[in-house]
């Protein structure tokens, strides 16, 4: 039986690579000069677009607590704020913050928010 070439076979062949060959190389790297984009968040208070380093992630754990996670990795689900005190305030009182993290957000546990995001922000500027 006479071995017939596919349409894709020849594509492959004229540049010299096969399929699995072209997918390994990826995309070429950058030209000089050209900067990588930083991934940007919005604050759910504020809503100001920044670079994901600059804002404070609030997580809701798969069991239901809330904390302030630095390192962006936390399980959960996340929302972000600016390492500010009267953007956590602002996303308390119109409900942003507790509408992001879809669990409603008691007392007790905006006092605890409040301690840990005061001491990301102090962490955060003494990186910076």
């Amino acid at each position: 039986m006479r071995k017939t070439a596919r349409s894709s076979e020849r594509r492959r062949s004229a540049n010299g690579t096969s399929g699995a060959a072209a997918s390994a190389a990826g995309k070429p790297p950058p030209a000089p000069g050209v900067v990588a984009r930083l991934p940007q968040r919005t604050c759910v208070a504020c809503r100001t677009t920044r670079p994901k380093r600059e804002l404070v992630r609030v997580v809701r754990s798969p069991s239901g607590g809330l904390s302030v996670d630095l390192r962006g990795k936390a399980p959960g689900r996340g929302a972000y704020l600016d390492p500010d005190e009267a953007c956590l305030e602002r996303g308390l009182a119109d409900g942003a913050l507790a509408r992001a993290l879809e669990i409603p957000i008691d007392q007790a546990a905006a006092g605890i928010l409040r301690v840990e995001l005061a001491a990301a922000a102090k962490q955060r500027r003494g990186n910076a």
